[in-house]
């Protein structure tokens, strides 16, 4: 042991100072700083991310864009600081002040069941396809620091006020139906699956009666026409609700809306069919243009503002589509 130990000295002594220029290098690339940075990403094929029992293939692609959140550390940093299309935000910025990382990693899961069940609803309620609806589930994702309750995140809501819990419509009329200030009761299966007794008094938001929480909702569509999603663990978000929508509708249909495009998009859609504006468009955009995208499908409002100046900033050759309904982006790529 002696030896070994004085071999080890001898060692360092003779390496010292490659040894000390290993340790440098190391924390370099490998000690986190509490800031992330947001840059453009890339695509995503939705194909990929379905399979269905027919063959059909497309004859481009449609796309999901998204953008690439990196850890900071000293050479991203540098890298950032030097790059105008990279931007550093502090960590306290990208989550909420009440949230852990954990847990919007979490509602970031739940967003993306839920913005796929909707892309598959809304699919099928456009196609000539029987389907139903089962096995609602309305979840707590979110709470507020101003909320008055016990909540807690990953709370399942069973009842309010002795009343089942059907559906997330059902629970917000339920909430509509009572006076600011009041305290109600609720009966939740916590994360752990444990059925639990809370409370939440409403809150004052905008002049209407809230819990404070952002509330997610889950559900399965039936139907002899099966679609299976395929997503990583590492994937999440609800901002690919529209691309998705529009693949699944183009596979059961057997309709190809891409006439050999590459054509990418971004944001959410619900269960009317709504599409709403996510945040990263800058980013979104700057990918598509850079993987070669004919067509960027935006919702309309800020986030086709926002895009609409980056593509001029930038001279880009894209074709920028505002759209605030899926019915609107189904329209246009049939005639283009």
């Amino acid at each position: 042991m002696k030896k070994l130990l004085k071999k080890i000295q001898e060692y360092i002594k003779e390496y010292y100072k490659i040894i000390i220029v290993y340790i440098v290098i190391l924390a370099l690339f490998l000690v986190e700083f509490p800031y992330y940075i947001s840059a453009p990403g890339g695509l995503i094929n939705t194909s990929d991310k379905i399979t269905t029992e027919d063959n059909f293939k497309l004859s481009g692609s449609l796309n999901m864009a998204y953008v690439s959140e990196i850890h900071a550390t000293i050479p991203t940093l540098i890298y950032s600081a030097l790059n105008k299309d990279w931007d550093t935000e502090k960590e306290a910025e990208v989550k909420n002040d009440n949230e852990t990382i954990e847990e919007k990693n979490y509602r970031n899961k739940m967003l993306l069941q839920e913005g796929n069940d909707t892309a598959l609803l809304v699919a099928y309620k456009h196609s000539n396809i029987d389907y139903n609806v089962t096995n609602n589930k309305v979840y707590v994702t979110y709470i507020d620091e101003i909320a008055k309750t016990n909540l807690k995140i990953g709370d399942q809501i069973l009842k309010v006020e002795s009343q089942d819990i059907k559906d997330k419509n059902a629970l917000f009329a339920l909430i509509a139906s009572n006076k600011i200030g009041k305290k109600i009761t609720l009966e939740v299966k916590d994360i752990n699956g444990k059925t639990q007794t809370r409370n939440a008094t409403l809150i004052n938001y905008l002049g209407e009666p809230k819990i404070g929480a952002v509330i997610t909702e889950t559900f399965d569509v039936n139907s002899d026409k099966k679609i299976t999603f395929n997503f990583k663990d590492s994937e999440s978000g609800s901002s690919g609700g529209l691309m998705m929508t529009l693949t699944i509708y183009s596979y059961l249909n057997k309709i190809d809306l891409t006439n050999g495009k590459t054509i990418v998009g971004t944001g959410t859609i619900d269960i009317n069919g709504n599409v709403g504006e996510i945040s990263g468009i800058k980013y979104k955009l700057i990918g598509a243009v850079n993987k070669g995208a004919d067509i960027f499908l935006v919702p309309k409002g800020d986030n086709y503002k926002e895009a609409k100046k980056v593509k001029k900033e930038k001279g880009y050759d894209i074709d920028l589509v505002p759209v605030s309904t899926f019915e609107e982006a189904l329209k246009y790529l049939k005639n283009h």
